[in-house]
């Protein structure tokens, strides 16, 4: 795996996938106002896709595996947008899935950049942002399938339909451990995933900074390093 990282110069790829992954966050609320807000929203999913893409470019395997999943977000997803959500379930299902294994793909490898670096660079921070992101992605498909499966199994204080843009906001407040209480897990599958994100959320943060002080403290010169005597 790090001859793998290595070789894919994920370095000078990250500002895509972050600058990809910001502009989604700030978007995909709008996504639901209208159609050429929801077509905007496709748009730049399709460069976060594009951006997993280029991440992997120079290694073939991965390469294939990247543009398969792409493909198979484009047909399931386009189906599921065009019917407006009342695609057969299995589409719908394939989608997720595909999504998930997209955004996994992509956490795999930046985990491996940051645990390979030897020095905190601007890439290293940018891919800790990126993971942090990512996270939140995956809990929130895994949020929209359970809806999907199980309707009800999370409300909203306001009697707003659940859709998977609230799932998405869900997802970010809950990973940072916001919890604004407006949309509530009900079900149990549902609520012991949001435990399990707020406890991932927090342990991230912990255990990031403890990496990045790690890696801090090698930089410094042995007469330099803090707990040394003078």
């Amino acid at each position: 795996m790090k001859d793998t990282i290595h070789n894919l110069a994920v370095g000078n790829r990250i500002s895509y996938l972050l600058i990809s992954i910001f502009l989604l966050n700030v978007a995909y609320p709008f996504s639901e106002t209208g159609t050429i807000a929801a077509l905007l929203f496709i748009g730049l999913y399709l460069a976060l896709t594009g951006s997993a893409i280029y991440l992997v470019s120079n290694n073939r395997n991965l390469l294939i595996f990247a543009i398969a999943l792409a493909v198979m977000i484009g047909i399931a997803g386009g189906i599921t947008v065009a019917s407006n959500f009342t695609a057969p379930l299995w589409i719908q299902l394939i989608w997720n899935a595909s999504l998930f294994a997209q955004v996994l793909l992509v956490i795999i490898i930046l985990v491996a950049f940051i645990i390979g670096s030897q020095i905190v660079t601007r890439e290293v921070l940018s891919a800790a942002i990126v993971i942090y992101f990512l996270l939140a992605s995956i809990f929130s498909l895994m949020y929209v399938v359970i809806e999907t499966l199980t309707p009800g199994a999370f409300i909203s204080s306001s009697g707003a339909e659940i859709t998977w843009q609230r799932l998405t906001y869900f997802s970010l407040v809950t990973i940072s451990t916001l919890g604004y209480g407006d949309i509530v897990p009900v079900a149990p599958a549902a609520q012991s995933l949001s435990a399990m994100e707020a406890s991932i959320g927090t342990l991230y943060i912990a255990i990031l900074i403890g990496r990045f002080v790690s890696l801090y403290r090698s930089e410094l010169p042995r007469n330099r390093r803090p707990d040394d005597s003078p």
